[in-house]
């Protein structure tokens, strides 16, 4: 079966993440105290460090390690944590170079494409405008909008639906063994694994035949499926 679609999560897959996080860095000074000594370096590198180890696991694991780690003199709840977060990601997101010219590439090639992902319609939507992206999908789903979050099975029937396709003629490709691997290949779609944070932390799923290290090998990785009967 061919493929025909290739649907996208949008944290740690379709822009730089690190590069954003590198300028969220040089903003604690603005909202926390620092202690002395600490370098906008060091809390670039110790944030970027804990995202790849713990992102999968929550913002409280992250936010435990930079605490840990003697980043703040005065250190904030995880509360006042995460709202400075959030705040941040409405201001700044690093596109990559390759995003947009690939999905490009894709629709000109007569691939539909497709965005699912966990999180609020507003910062979601905010981000793809950021980088570049916005008018790249035929269907885009922020989960909060239907109630269903993956990695339920909902969102990517959902999708499938709109783009008029069977589950098993969509690629899903994301960074998170769960959320985006496992959940979508349970769904009936071809799971493709984005090694962002090089850390594979469900030892329990298994790796997916298809990986790579940025969304710029799609296009390769669909017209391989395709030549070959779609597997």
């Amino acid at each position: 079966m061919k493929i025909k679609a290739a649907v996208f999560d949008l944290d740690h897959t379709l822009f730089d993440r690190y590069a954003t996080l590198r300028i969220v860095a040089g903003d604690f000074r603005k909202f926390f105290e620092i202690s002395e000594g600490v370098t906008d370096e060091f809390i670039a590198r110790e944030l970027i460090w804990a995202d790849k180890q713990y992102v999968h696991f929550g913002w409280e694991k992250i936010h435990a390690h930079l605490v840990g780690k003697g980043i703040f003199a005065n250190p904030p709840s995880f509360e006042e944590y995460r709202d400075f977060l959030l705040g941040r990601f409405h201001c700044y997101a690093v596109p990559f170079p390759f995003t947009r010219p690939m999905l490009l590439e894709l629709r000109e090639k007569g691939i539909k494409t497709g965005l699912i992902t966990n999180g609020s319609h507003e910062l979601q939507y905010k981000k793809l405008a950021m980088v570049g992206i916005d008018d790249c999908f035929d269907s885009i789903i922020a989960t909060r909008d239907i109630g269903v979050h993956k990695p339920e099975r909902g969102p990517f029937d959902i999708m499938s639906a709109r783009l008029g396709l069977k589950n098993s003629e969509c690629l899903y490709i994301g960074d998170n063994p769960l959320n985006d691997v496992e959940a979508s290949r349970r769904a009936g779609y071809i799971p493709v694994w984005i090694r962002t944070t090089g850390v594979w932390c469900y030892p329990e799923y298994e790796k997916p035949e298809l990986q790579a290290d940025t969304v710029e090998e799609i296009p390769a990785i669909i017209e391989k499926l395709n030549s070959t009967g779609g597997r």
